[in-house]
């Protein structure tokens, strides 16, 4: 076939898959531990890792590899499908003007907020509040749980306009959710630490707390700690479809590069937070070394104040490209949402957000008493590494942007999760074993995974892209984000429920104190299963295309399947209210300690 034909069928098959064309966002690594596990940090407000669409019958699907793609078939994916329907393109929108410096700015301030929230938790609630392990575990994901409303926020901001705009004003929206959390929290008066401090302000870990009542308090934090949460991921939602709408304005050659920046404002965001902490944070009521700093109630203040500012500056400096055509009303953006669940290629796709980040979010509840008990983490030396890592990421996104944009996505995040988890393991079991017990060795690993971190959140914002559908940017960001985060507090569950099993218990402090060698053995083993998940997770990557090329074919070529659709949101659903039931009574005085939800077990209370 002459080069002539093939470019007009080229053509008419990207004009038609106007009509036909998926979505899909992608899968954030989360949890509260060390390397792979940490990823659900501070860049999950504008990094969702996005797998592409999948699985159809093999015998009529070649799946193509990078390499296996000439350039011309690349190509196809190219062509100017405005001048193919006879209409003028896009304009292209850059991020750095005075009319839409705004969306950087909130960019960096929802990281800044998510990392704040995520980084205050080790000190606040394992230190200040003397909560046991696993409860910490539960509490951070009960403030975290409307990371799930991630589809229901897609779908406001799609098809509910405020005054004429679907992402600005549920910016503001976002923003002022925020700010009444914040303010509540800041007027709070904090109660005294629970454990007791001797003259140089440090805790006596072998003496009766001094104010065990702090326990019956916690619940009245993880309200306006879900209220914030929700602030945020509003905000999140809002910017990243807003942010999509200008990505899929760029020429196909460079698209990705607008993505590339805003991740680097938003590790910005985070860098920042972790300086805050690191030097304001880093009180001995809070694990750290100063005997001078702020409050978490003084947090919350200075917080409030920030979101004061980027009021003003989200009214004057975001700009929202005006929508043609109709609006579309919520019951039929319902109907088009379940139609492309239907979709097998997009099922799969929801079954790999949520199988691997379950997986990946199964974590030893030893995690953070090994950090403080025997690596004897301090806060401000944790937020300096934080700070470190944070700095490697920006220059590792950069150059993935620079040089490797077409490398195959499976390639890249296989040997992305091989080298978080491999290079997170050598000072995990090192410090276990007691043969180097140094914060600074223990630390170092946030630096080095940084590097393979970066390629995971960068090649999730470029699957994004490719698979958004027009007019339904919020809708492909929450769907993918709803699925993936539901799999977080049943992950929670299951790790203290598994974890809760092992004896010696890994959440007893008096354990890490006598740091016998059968306890030593105890954490190396939980450590073990907890590699052991992150490795079966690799089995779920032929669910994601390889490259730009293929994630197009996919969405073109794959049929529906309504019995499957089901099932990928049934599942999920049942699992979500579980965990959601077991966490409720692990955050409870009077059923936490209960064997089955990870407790020591009643009886031994005295």
């Amino acid at each position: 076939m002459s080069m002539p034909v093939k470019l007009e069928e080229e053509e008419s098959t990207v004009a038609s898959e106007l009509e036909h064309t998926n979505c899909s966002s992608t899968l954030e690594h989360t949890g509260d531990t060390r390397g792979l596990k940490k990823a659900a940090s501070y860049l999950s407000q504008c990094t969702t890792l996005s797998a592409g669409l999948s699985h159809v019958s093999h015998e009529n699907l070649s799946v193509a590899s990078e390499s296996q793609v000439s350039a011309p078939e690349f190509s196809a994916i190219k062509p100017d499908v405005e001048n193919a329907l006879g209409v003028e393109p896009p304009e292209v929108i850059s991020i750095w003007t005075w009319r839409s410096i705004g969306i950087v700015a909130n960019g960096f301030l929802l990281a800044f907020m998510n990392a704040t929230c995520t980084g205050v938790a080790y000190g606040f609630f394992l230190g200040y509040m003397g909560l046991d392990s696993y409860v910490m575990s539960s509490i951070t994901a009960l403030m975290k749980l409307p990371d799930v409303l991630l589809l229901p926020f897609g779908v406001m901001t799609d098809c509910l306009p405020i005054r004429g705009q679907h992402r600005k004003p549920w910016l503001l929206v976002a923003w002022s959710i925020a700010g009444i959390a914040l303010l509540a929290m800041s007027l709070k008066p904090q109660p005294a630490p629970f454990y007791c401090q001797d003259a140089n302000g440090d805790y006596d870990w072998y003496v009766p707390p001094c104010n065990p009542d702090i326990h019956k308090e916690k619940n009245w934090y993880v309200f306006p700690l879900f209220m914030l949460t929700a602030g945020v991921q509003l905000g999140s939602v809002a910017g990243e479809g807003l942010l999509l709408e200008y990505s899929q304005r760029e020429p196909v050659e460079r698209r990705g590069h607008i993505k590339s920046e805003m991740t680097m404002a938003c590790t910005a965001g985070a860098l920042t937070s972790s300086l805050f902490l690191g030097i304001f944070m880093n009180g001995k009521a809070y694990l750290g070394t100063f005997d001078w700093g702020l409050s978490f109630s003084g947090l919350m203040s200075v917080c409030l104040v920030l979101v004061i500012f980027i009021i003003p500056i989200t009214v004057l400096c975001v700009h929202e490209p005006p929508k043609s055509g109709q609006r579309t009303s919520c019951r039929a953006h319902v109907k088009s949402s379940w139609e492309l669940v239907q979709k097998k290629a997009l099922s799969s796709l929801l079954f790999f957000a949520f199988f691997v980040q379950f997986l990946v979010s199964q974590t030893t509840t030893a995690g953070p008493m090994v950090r403080s008990q025997w690596a004897h983490v301090k806060v401000l030396q944790q937020q300096m590494f934080s700070m470190a890592g944070l700095a490697v990421m920006m220059a590792a996104t950069w150059m993935y942007k620079m040089f490797f944009l077409q490398v195959s996505w499976r390639k890249a995040i296989c040997i992305a999760i091989v080298t978080v988890t491999v290079s997170d393991a050598i000072p995990t079991f090192l410090t276990t074993f007691g043969v180097v017990r140094s914060q600074y060795f223990y630390l170092g690993e946030d630096v080095v995974g940084s590097i393979p971190m970066a390629v995971l959140q960068l090649v999730s914002n470029l699957m994004i892209i490719e698979l958004a559908e027009t007019g339904r940017e919020g809708l492909c960001y929450g769907l993918i984000g709803t699925l993936q985060h539901s799999a977080i507090p049943f992950a929670t569950v299951v790790s203290n429920q598994i974890y809760g099993l092992f004896n010696p218990k890994l959440s007893n402090l008096e354990n890490y104190v006598m740091d016998t060698p059968a306890f030593r053995s105890t954490v190396a083993w939980s450590y073990v299963l907890t590699y052991s998940t992150s490795f079966i997770a690799l089995g779920f990557l032929p669910l994601i295309p390889w490259q730009k090329a293929e994630a197009h074919r996919r969405k073109k070529e794959w049929s529906s399947n309504s019995l499957m659709a089901a099932m990928v949101l049934a599942i999920p659903a049942a699992c979500l209210i579980y965990g959601i039931i077991v966490l409720m009574l692990t955050s409870q005085p009077e059923t936490a300690c209960l064997r089955w939800v990870g407790g020591q077990g009643c009886e031994n209370l005295s």
